[in-house]
């Protein structure tokens, strides 16, 4: 009887396979015994990556602040702790905002994705 059960159940679990579904348009499928893994051609690739949108840096965002003109501020480093043997001037002026230096001022722009008004 047990037997009987175990040989229903087995085939009611082969009936149950279903084969996989044909690959999507441009893309071929290797051919290996483990599985059909589907391969994207450099054409593929490349395409998909023109698609893409673009994403700004988040650690910038979160440093600089972009101005009208395209400008950048950032806050004074120096005001996180150790704050006891800091003079009141200097306190006070770490809590100003100071623009970015212009060295630098077009890799964080890049960062960012902002777009200089000329």
């Amino acid at each position: 009887m047990f037997a009987k059960l175990l040989l229903v159940l087995g085939l009611a679990a082969c009936q149950a396979f279903v084969m996989p579904a044909a690959p999507a348009a441009g893309l071929t499928v290797a051919r290996s015994p483990v599985s059909a893994v589907p391969v994207m051609t450099s054409a593929d690739k490349k395409a998909k990556a023109a698609k893409r949108k673009m994403k700004s840096s988040r650690a910038a965002a979160k440093r600089f602040k972009a101005t009208s003109t395209g400008k950048l501020l950032r806050h004074y480093a120096g005001k996180a702790h150790l704050l006891r043997k800091k003079r009141p001037q200097k306190l006070a002026s770490l809590r100003r905002t100071g623009a970015c230096a212009e060295a630098e001022l077009a890799t964080y722009q890049k960062l960012l994705l902002i777009k200089v008004k000329k």
